[in-house]
């Protein structure tokens, strides 16, 4: 029985030898720190913030005295948003946001005890001042000004963090993202824009085309007035030494010549009408008509080129072309009827 309680007595104070020395090696591997690399730990000594132990193996205060918390990461970490946005021109758009940031190695103690949930309060600032900057700004310069409104976040965002112990990195945005209406509106208007400039350019096309084919067409009136002109010219050079080898071969008179003339050319006028065909030619007048117009053209003209006019000629039907062939065919006999007539002049005389 003896044995027995001895036995029990040995054991018991075994068990307590053995809980002792559990708790003596606990206790001494507390006054051990082991920090993995990029990270921190907090010593708290009586639940008080007494400093920060680094990577590596470091000793502190046994527990309780002293206690260390949880490895604090100081590696840059990124948070990603899908930030929706309202533009000055009352644009909602969607902003893709990426934030890196990390805590500031001489601010510890503000990062480890000053926000209770760093990331997601980190992402509020963020939103706000984002929605901030982008209110300023029109759907086309939030294009356009991409490094300006990253510039403007990242300096407002660390500034309101740098007192909480944290830095901010980097700021990167994305193209904004528009909605589906947003998207085929945009893409209406670009399309009207095409069509007016389309329309534009057809229109600047149409001008140059009829601008240029005016002034051809100018240019080749101006070169047909010269040749009608020259032609006239020679026409009128060539009537002229035909009057005056009239006048001088022949006893007619300037009058009768104009009168011969003028039927040449009316049926010149004839034949060129009639000669494709086709063509109905209304004859007005008669050859006594154009012995009228002659004298009247040699009037006008007597005062200025001293042209001596002859007395109307009989009135009748007889045409121009008929007188011009009988002066012709008769012009000597015509010379003896004048030298008779003078004979009988003297013999009167």
């Amino acid at each position: 029985m003896e044995s027995i309680f001895d036995f029990l007595t040995s054991l018991t104070y075994t068990a307590f030898n053995i809980f002792w020395v559990v708790v003596a090696v606990l206790w001494v591997k507390s006054i051990f720190v082991i920090t993995p690399q990029q990270h921190a730990r907090v010593l708290e000594t009586f639940g008080r913030y007494s400093g920060y132990r680094s990577a590596g193996l470091s000793i502190k205060l046994p527990w309780p005295l002293q206690i260390a918390r949880r490895a604090f990461s100081l590696q840059t970490k990124q948070i990603a948003l899908q930030l929706g946005v309202k533009s000055r021109d009352n644009a909602f758009v969607t902003m893709p946001i990426s934030l890196q940031y990390r805590v500031t190695p001489s601010q510890i103690k503000a990062a480890f005890y000053e926000l209770h949930n760093p990331e997601e309060q980190i992402e509020s600032y963020v939103a706000t001042e984002a929605r901030a900057v982008a209110a300023t700004k029109t759907f086309d310069q939030l294009y356009t000004d991409r490094d300006e409104f990253t510039r403007t976040v990242r300096e407002s965002l660390d500034e309101a963090m740098h007192d909480y112990g944290y830095e901010i990195r980097a700021v990167l945005i994305d193209d904004p993202r528009p909605t589906a209406e947003m998207v085929s509106a945009f893409n209406e208007v670009l399309s009207s824009q095409r069509r007016l400039e389309a329309a534009q350019n057809d229109g600047e096309a149409e001008k140059i085309k009829r601008t240029k084919s005016a002034e051809a067409s100018a240019m080749a009136m101006a070169i047909t007035a010269r040749g009608i002109a020259e032609s006239r010219s020679i026409i009128a050079e060539g009537n002229a030494k035909a009057l005056a080898a009239f006048r001088e071969d022949t006893t007619l008179t300037d009058e009768d010549a104009m009168a011969f003339m003028m039927e040449i050319n009316r049926l010149e006028a004839l034949r060129d009408a009639a000669a494709n065909g086709g063509r109905t030619v209304l004859v007005t007048g008669d050859g006594q008509s154009a012995a009228l117009e002659a004298k009247a053209l040699l009037a006008g003209l007597a005062g200025d080129a001293g042209i001596r006019s002859a007395p109307a000629p009989a009135a009748g039907p007889t045409p121009t072309l008929a007188v011009a062939q009988d002066a012709g065919a008769n012009g000597r006999s015509g010379r003896h009827s004048e030298k008779g007539g003078d004979k009988e002049g003297e013999k009167k005389e």
